[in-house]
């Protein structure tokens, strides 16, 4: 049966009501109704996402035919082919793909069952809620030492990806446009990515709206991202009105991060490295994108005097540990003429919080821990965490 969310907080109805819609999730033969102060919103899922994991839910009977459940129709699929196959029970849908996570056994993604994918898309509006749906994939754990947090283990099931090539080969603008693309929006930020060259983490969305949320003016002011991506977190700091000076390795990921910036109409200057800067770009663009290591940090801000750029943020968004770059960053805030706050996210068990933060402490001896924050778990009590660190001024 299908759920509806529970909400009691009147705030809450019309942004959760558009991500629904967004994602072709609300059930619109239903109005929302609100009966004794709380809201009913129902919706055509039968698993609540992880990102509104937070809501209180309800199942309620829809006159929807058996036939129309991605249970039925894999029940069906076996009966004919005399075989037994683990429904899948999470997935996610980026337009136009849905991304299916890994199950106990992956058999029935195996391209012998690629009938069944095909079948499942014929029918997508009664078990999806959506006629958009063009890709099937599979997603597996990134591999941790990957320094390019690129998704070696995303499997296709259904569509064409893009071309194969090797993954150190520098993408021309034609490899570009060959490959396939898909969306999301959170928060009202839209943000695009090529899902066989790089990776999306749906996760962080609590972490992009604490962003939002606590740091909301941050006009006049920069924000350094050591591990840039697609813009994961950097766009938030964008929404609220910071600069941007941002790092990052992979450029499937810079060319993401690039349309993103495009279709919000920001101005954007991207840098190779042999191309020069001056921190005075800062004044015709929103955003300086770098496609080089952020050891080179250093090297591109040595001209700017000490005390002399308003740095706001410094985000060190780099899982399982960010390590590498805390001393980078120690120096960075030098180059502050402003209180910097320094995020810090790392996978650590839930025993070793204390050590963590001791360990933050040492590095940034100048600072003063602000909150410890839990994003969402890794394994059993391992938790992408951020330390908030603030580095007052003068």
């Amino acid at each position: 049966m299908p759920i509806k969310l529970l909400l009691r907080d009147p705030h809450q109805v019309k942004p959760i009501k558009l991500y629904l819609e967004q994602n072709n999730w609300l059930n619109k033969s239903h109005k929302i109704q609100k009966q004794d102060d709380v809201f009913h919103i129902y919706t055509l899922l039968e698993e609540i996402p992880e990102d509104l994991q937070e809501c209180e839910v309800v199942r309620y009977e829809e006159s929807t035919p058996e036939s129309t459940t991605l249970s039925s129709i894999i029940d069906r699929y076996c009966k004919v082919k005399g075989l037994q196959l683990e429904v899948p029970k999470r997935w996610s849908i980026y337009p136009p793909m849905i991304l299916f996570n890994s199950t106990t056994s992956d058999e029935i993604f195996n391209p012998e069952h690629q009938e069944l994918w095909e079948s499942v898309l014929s029918q997508q509006k009664h078990v999806f809620g959506t006629s958009n749906i063009t890709h099937i994939a599979l997603n597996k754990p990134i591999i941790e030492s990957d320094i390019m947090r690129r998704p070696h283990n995303l499997i296709p099931i259904v569509g064409d990806f893009g071309p194969d090539f090797p993954m150190d080969k520098t993408p021309t603008a034609k490899d570009f446009q060959q490959a396939f693309w898909c969306t999301v929006v959170q928060n009202g930020i839209y943000q695009t990515w090529a899902p066989k060259y790089t990776m999306f983490s749906r996760g962080n969305i609590k972490e992009k709206k604490r962003v939002l949320d606590n740091w909301k003016n941050l006009a006049g002011t920069v924000v350094v991202d050591f591990y840039c991506g697609i813009g994961y977190f950097s766009l938030s700091y964008l929404k609220n009105g910071g600069k941007l000076l941002c790092w990052e390795l992979n450029p499937w990921s810079i060319e993401g991060f690039r349309k993103s910036l495009e279709k919000a109409g920001y101005k954007y200057k991207i840098y190779n490295k042999e191309e020069s800067f001056d921190v005075s770009d800062l004044a015709s663009v929103d955003a300086c994108l770098f496609l080089e290591s952020n050891e080179h940090i250093p090297e591109r801000l040595q001209h700017v005097k000490d005390h002399s750029l308003s740095i706001s943020h410094i985000n060190l968004g780099l899982l399982p540990s960010s390590k590498p770059s805390w001393g980078i960053a120690d120096e960075l805030r030098r180059k502050s003429n402003i209180d910097t706050t320094i995020h810090i996210h790392e996978n650590v068990h839930i025993g070793d919080f204390a050590r963590i933060q001791g360990d933050v402490q040492h590095e940034f001896s100048r600072g003063e821990i602000l909150y410890l924050e839990k994003v969402k778990t890794f394994a059993p009590d391992v938790w992408h965490i951020v330390i908030d660190v603030i580095n007052r001024w003068p």
